[in-house]
């Protein structure tokens, strides 16, 4: 099984969790699903009540984890995280 890492909210300890698997492959078999999936995706991240300074710093943190993060990003908003950071200007 994949793991990855979640944000424990509170204390800021990453804690391994287990993904699952068998039901990523149905959502990725099924259009409908896969819908459904993107539409839940946005509205949490509309939804979420974090500073926008938190959430920020939790993901550039995992960009610096994870070698793969950019992936994320570009799947997300289209631009990857050398883009996002050309747009600050600094």
């Amino acid at each position: 099984m994949q793991i990855f890492l979640d944000v424990c909210k509170e204390e800021h300890i990453f804690v391994a969790k287990k993904m699952n698997r068998s039901k990523i492959k149905v959502v990725l078999e099924d259009d409908k699903l896969l819908e459904r999936f993107g539409e839940t995706l946005i509205k949490e991240i509309t939804n979420d009540d974090e500073p926008t300074e938190k959430v920020a710093r939790q993901l550039l943190n995992l960009c610096l984890r994870d070698e793969h993060a950019d992936d994320f990003f570009i799947a997300i908003c289209g631009w990857s995280v050398d883009s996002l950071l050309n747009k600050l200007e600094i």
